[in-house]
């Protein structure tokens, strides 16, 4: 309980501060993606603003955003996970396997959460017991789950099409493409439930005071009491059980789980978070900016295919925008003193 107000009184110091600061990022990364939509809308004569794309653009972003969340926790934490975007393929590689064993899907949805999370808890003991700088152990780790999905899959993708049970396979093809509501994705509402409660545990929990202490100045909340090992390894733990459950949306979209699925896809979840605000440097983030920031980054890549943009410039443009948003995350910290 003590040590609870002492994060809460530090926090209170130069909470008034960043509370403003990073209200006023999300409001500009919104408004970014308005003006984005609306320009897109126009140079596209509309087309960009049919529901129809709207919605493909939701189901585009969902595994983005939800490996997002779990990179937002890493990073608030002052750490990275380059190892994301290999074990989406391996959390996903997992599932489908274990699905065309004869399992049901439940059991296969866990084991693939648990290969996920294994991962994670590997990256952590790297990062918090033999302190190897996340940069290093997650580089590395990056290599290793790419090779241990290589492995299950034997080098070939695994497909649940040809399962005899067609009933289990129309079940799994609609958690990653179904809709309900409409015409509403599933998987845009299985994001948004994610995002409902990571945020409240980042935003209302004791743990996700932790978390911010721990990113804000590791030794004083060493001092308060604060378990930061512990915290850090919960936060990987998460961030791998994330970058699983985006590997498994994208199986059963597909139906067939992809030896090389993932690949770069830790960098757009960095950047999903870094333009909704979570810093580099730990400390500072929330679930709401990384949705926001996975949107705008759909937004334009979406906008730019209707635009015929080569996709090697498109590359280039979203490169570009994530060394943008950490410049300004950098900029924006020295000039707060923080």
């Amino acid at each position: 309980m003590s040590a609870q107000l002492k994060y809460s009184s530090s926090k209170t110091e130069t909470g008034l501060q960043k509370n403003k600061s990073e209200f006023l990022q999300k409001f500009l990364v919104f408004g970014v993606l308005i003006v984005l939509a609306a320009l897109f809308g126009v140079l596209t004569k509309g087309n960009f603003l049919k529901l129809d794309n709207l919605l493909t653009i939701a189901l585009q972003v969902t595994p983005y955003a939800v490996l997002g969340f779990g990179l937002t926790f890493v990073l608030i934490t002052g750490g990275t996970d380059l190892s994301a975007g290999s074990v989406v393929g391996f959390g996903g590689i997992v599932c489908a396997k274990v699905l065309s064993m004869g399992m049901g899907i439940p059991l296969a949805i866990v084991a693939g959460l648990l290969a996920g999370s294994l991962a994670g808890l590997i990256n952590g003991l790297f990062v918090t017991k033999l302190n190897v700088t996340p940069f290093i152990a997650t580089l590395g780790t990056q290599y290793a789950f790419r090779g241990l999905t290589q492995l299950v899959g034997q080098g070939k993708p695994v497909s649940v099409q040809a399962l005899e049970n067609k009933e289990i396979v129309a079940s799994f093809k609609f958690i990653g493409g179904g809709t309900i509501f409409g015409n509403i994705p599933f998987p845009t509402i299985i994001m948004l439930i994610a995002a409902i409660v990571l945020g409240i545990i980042l935003s209302k929990t004791g743990f996700g005071r932790r978390l911010y202490a721990t990113g804000s100045n590791e030794e004083a909340a060493k001092l308060s009491g604060v378990n930061t090992i512990r915290t850090k390894l919960t936060a990987y733990i998460i961030c791998g059980a994330t970058a699983a459950t985006a590997g498994i949306l994208l199986a059963a979209r597909l139906a067939s789980a992809q030896s090389n699925a993932g690949t770069g896809y830790e960098l757009e979840g960095i950047a999903a978070a870094v333009i909704g605000g979570t810093s580099v440097m730990g400390g500072e983030g929330g679930i709401l900016g990384t949705v926001i920031g996975a949107f705008v980054m759909g937004v334009l890549r979406n906008g730019l295919n209707l635009l015929k943009v080569d996709a090697f410039v498109q590359m280039v443009i979203i490169g570009t925008i994530i060394v943008i948003g950490v410049w300004y995350d950098t900029k924006r910290r020295k000039k707060q003193g923080f």
